[in-house]
Order: structure tokens, then sequence, then C-alpha cells
């Protein structure tokens, strides 16, 4: 690859992981509201964490090659896939980050499904 698109690469790759980082926050500071702050007649549902959340790991997960901090390092060192197909792995994270962005209410309801608390 050039080294422009290397650059670009990983500028993705940055925002993959800081978008679900910052969403996780701004859930976590509504959930705060909701908590101590909301009127408890008029507040609404409860601010759910689980596509942010599973975003989040997903790009964690697909950055473990291009961050050279821990935990990534570790986390890189343990990855049972060859560096052969470390890039399909990568693209595969950021897919299932996305796709369980997208599904998340349906990925939280089968998971309390299976769990018999739904």
């Amino acid at each position: 690859m050039l080294p422009t698109q290397v650059i670009l690469a990983l500028l993705v790759l940055q925002l993959a992981l800081a978008i679900p980082l910052f969403a996780v926050v701004i859930q976590l500071l509504r959930w705060l509201h909701w908590c101590f702050m909301a009127n408890p007649l008029s507040r609404g549902d409860r601010p759910q964490f689980t596509g942010p959340v599973l975003a989040l790991v997903f790009s964690a997960l697909a950055a473990t090659d291009f961050l050279s901090f821990e935990p990534f390092v570790t986390m890189s060192a343990m990855n049972p896939i060859p560096e052969s197909g470390r890039a399909y792995f990568t693209v595969a994270m950021l897919a299932l980050a996305v796709w369980s962005w997208a599904y998340a209410g349906t990925i939280r309801n089968r998971v309390r499904a299976l769990l018999g608390a739904a």
C-alpha cells in the first residue's frame, strides 16, 4: 500500500475506536442523568449500552495490531489468527462492530431470552 493509504487506514481505525468510546461516555452521562436528575414520572426508558459497548469491544479487537500500548500489545500477542490473515480479521471485527451497533436491540433481547430474563 502507498503511505497515504496506510495513513488513511490508520485514521479510519482511530475513528472506529473513538466513535464508540465517545458514544459509551455519552450513554453513561445520559444514564447518570436518568438515575439522579430526571423526573421519575417523565424520564422515559433507561439508556441502553449494548450497541456502543459491543462496537467498542469489536473495534478494540480490530485495532490490536495497530496500537502499540497496553492492553493492545498483549491482545495482539494472544491473537490466534496468523499474520497473513490479520487484515481479514481487522475487517471482520470492524464489520461486527457495525453489525452489533445496528442490531443491538435484537442482540440484547436474544441474550435475555437465553438467560430467561425476558
